[in-house]
């Protein structure tokens, strides 16, 4: 299996305001992390210990100011690496490029994810037209085991399973070569939460690399 993330020492501090006084919050220290395709990597821990900083970093929306050391790259299928940490607007436009395409994102709330006020189709047709996206919206649904009537939703007729899964629809629409799913299963039923780890099994099973966030 061929490495798509790789992290060596990599380090987060995030800068804070304690009581008039700067300060940083350690909010993850020397991290070595490899995420290969065609697998499920399960990062786990308890909340506040470092896992959404870990998924911020990969997706390069670390917090302004933010002070990332070590080495933390995507590398494409063809072995070129793209560092995903730096200073400056080059760095945020290099990480910005990758996002949606090769590195899909699945959101921790899936509610607030979606714009209330427009259906959950026109929605994802928008997104694919941005990403450039070779399925269809109806495709899209069909694999994550979603009723192509939910194109016509609003995101509050959905149940949370749906949500999630049309979330998760929305991660897949650039086609992208890395998955990474923070809490996809928080809040579900154990029937629902073990349809969202199937799902994540699949995708992974087609050559992706998958990274699921999760304390369970």
């Amino acid at each position: 299996m061929s490495a798509a993330i790789r992290a060596e020492g990599h380090t987060v501090r995030i800068p804070v305001d304690i009581r008039g006084e700067a300060g940083w919050v350690h909010a993850a220290t020397s991290v070595d992390f490899t995420a290969c395709r065609g697998r499920v990597h399960a990062v786990v821990g308890e909340s506040g210990c470092g896992k959404t900083t870990l998924a911020t970093a990969i997706l390069g929306m670390l917090p302004a100011g933010t002070r990332a050391g070590g080495h933390l790259e995507y590398v494409d299928p063809n072995g070129r690496a793209t560092a995903l940490t730096g200073e400056g607007r080059a760095a945020a436009a290099r990480t910005a490029g990758l996002r949606g395409r090769q590195i899909g994102y699945v959101p921790q709330s899936a509610a607030t994810y979606l714009t209330p006020v427009r259906r959950v189709g026109a929605q994802l047709r928008e997104t694919l037209r941005e990403l450039r996206g070779q399925a269809t919206a109806e495709e899209l649904l069909d694999r994550v085991h979603l009723d192509p009537a939910a194109l016509e939703a609003f995101p509050h007729e959905l149940s949370g399973g749906m949500l999630q899964r049309a979330a998760l629809a929305f991660a897949l629409a650039g086609d992208p070569d890395v998955l990474v799913a923070d809490e996809p299963i928080s809040g579900l039923d154990p029937h629902l939460a073990q349809l969202t780890l199937g799902l994540l099994r699949s995708i992974a099973d087609s050559g992706t690399a998958v990274v699921l966030i999760t304390h369970d």
